[in-house]
């Protein structure tokens, strides 16, 4: 049971990066729309709204620290070594990538910047279980 289980965090996860998209997407509309930019072409390098380029890099922001996550719940997974203490600290980075996501968005810097640090020493804690669990 606890060996798919484990799984549930890095599928929550991967529901908040398709979310990241759809804001992309709404806030890309929303500037042709609107007039912002002359086409629903979004060439790298070229101005776009404040709030479409916000979303594009917070999405960018989404293959970093996150596909560590994914990689070492992989692992986990493939060592059998999730217990209630894996799973706990895989649900709470993926909380606090959702507390960064809307921080990012629009919420202050200090709560993006420690909502980061927090899920990078969660991760931190997950790859040090499992380098642990194989010696």
């Amino acid at each position: 049971m606890l060996k798919t289980a484990i799984l549930w965090p890095a599928i929550a996860q991967f529901a908040l990066i398709a979310l990241c998209y759809l804001w992309l997407g709404i806030t890309r509309r929303g500037a042709v729309a609107s007039g912002a930019v002359p086409s629903t072409d979004f060439p790298p390098g070229v101005a776009e709204p404040q709030a479409s380029a916000t979303a594009r890099r917070h999405l960018a922001n989404q293959f970093e620290l996150p596909l560590l996550f994914f990689v070492v719940i992989g692992f986990l997974f493939g060592v059998n070594g999730a217990s209630i203490l894996e799973l706990v600290v895989a649900w709470l980075f993926v909380a606090s990538r959702v507390v960064h996501t809307i921080a990012s968005l629009n919420g202050p810097l200090a709560l993006r910047h420690l909502s980061f640090l927090v899920g990078f020493l969660l991760v931190g804690f997950l790859w040090l279980d499992l380098a642990v669990r194989i010696l």
